[in-house]
């Protein structure tokens, strides 16, 4: 029986380039594609040229290394209105996004295999660490990685079932020393090359300067506003509520004595509040834009737990539907800054039950 053709998502990094490598080595039909997301000349912070290095380079030279085909697909401007201007207007609206779920589920799994299943091939592989098991009735599952370290299916929740059904994860079962070591093997020059940072269009993560840049009108203090405490009392002016994060402590311009954290952010009134750690904390809150991988999840399976950032070690949970993709959650115990924009994602064991986006 022939091995399917596969498309593989490569980013020039060593996750990707390894993955690329160990098909080619299994005897797949690969092509490798590169994704053109923006201009770096157009991200760099004047005082910090070449923040922003393009990978485009290490992956065709990979490529030609393991003697596969490479592409470069030039999707700028979906991946700007899909991805960038969601996350400005995520932050407009006194929420923190978390970009790269969108940009899996729409742009990897969207554009990146719509070009690829134009070209007649059949997969899409990914270096990304999680795992699969698809059995004879085509049930998808979507379970952790091996690599507690490097586990990323919380960033995979909402790629659709039928898409997982054609996607291979050929790291799931690998840690990153082992992926280093298989990369030095097979003498791929990008072996001890260095993590990607989180948000790969923002230069150093400086998501405040990035979206000044972008609103040149933002330093005129437009989403300016009061900073309050708890009971309402005005503390200070800030020059703008997108600045801020729920649970954030840093920053806030208080001066010493007892430590304040962010605990809500009021877009129409331009107000963040201010309290103590205890303020934090939740037992309920509300998601929308469910995904469910798995029916189980409405069940309320005993040990269910639910994730609500990425290093986030998980808490129990219960769920109960509000809408078709709007879920009411309810915690074992209060969990600590749950913040508006980012993904609450669902477990079992290691198997991922859905996903959804906290309101």
């Amino acid at each position: 029986m022939n091995k399917p053709s596969v498309a593989v998502a490569m980013s020039g990094g060593v996750d990707s380039s390894t993955t690329a490598a160990l098909l080619a080595q299994a005897g797949y039909d690969i092509v490798g594609f590169t994704l053109k997301l923006w201009d770096a000349a157009d991200n760099d912070y004047p005082d910090k040229p070449g923040v922003i290095p393009d990978h485009a380079a290490d992956a065709k030279r990979v490529c030609e290394i393991i003697g596969i085909p490479h592409h470069l697909l030039d999707v700028r401007d979906e991946f700007s209105s899909v991805v960038m201007d969601r996350f400005e207007r995520e932050y407009f609206a006194g929420r923190t996004p978390n970009p790269c779920v969108g940009c899996n589920a729409n742009i990897k799994w969207g554009l990146l295999w719509e070009n690829a299943r134009s070209l007649g091939l059949e997969r899409l592989a990914t270096g990304h660490y999680a795992r699969l098991e698809i059995d004879e009735k085509k049930t998808v599952r979507l379970l952790r990685g091996v690599d507690p370290h490097k586990e990323q299916s919380y960033f995979l929740w909402q790629i659709p079932k039928e898409h997982l059904l054609i996607t291979m994860f050929p790291l799931g079962d690998k840690t990153k020393p082992d992926v280093r070591e298989i990369a030095s093997r097979l003498k791929l020059h990008v072996a001890d090359k260095n993590e990607s940072q989180e948000v790969c269009f923002i230069p150093g993560n400086d998501y405040r300067t990035w979206l000044s840049r972008r609103n040149p009108d933002l330093e005129n203090g437009l989403l300016g506003g009061d900073m309050v405490n708890e009971s309402g009392d005005v503390l200070r002016h800030h020059s703008g509520y997108h600045l801020y994060t729920i649970g954030q402590r840093k920053g806030l311009g208080l001066g010493g004595g007892s430590k304040l954290y962010v605990t809500a952010i009021n877009q129409g009134t331009h107000t963040v509040t201010v309290g103590s750690e205890s303020g934090l904390y939740r037992s309920e809150f509300e998601i929308d834009s469910v995904n469910c991988l798995d029916p189980e999840l409405y069940n309320n399976p005993e040990g269910l737990i639910v994730k609500i950032r990425y290093r986030d070690p998980g808490v129990g949970a219960r769920v109960e539907k509000i809408e078709s993709d709007r879920l009411l959650v309810r915690t074992a115990q209060p969990v600590s800054a749950v913040t508006p924009g980012q993904s609450a994602v669902f477990y079992k064991g290691d198997r991922l039950l859905g996903g959804g986006v906290i309101l």
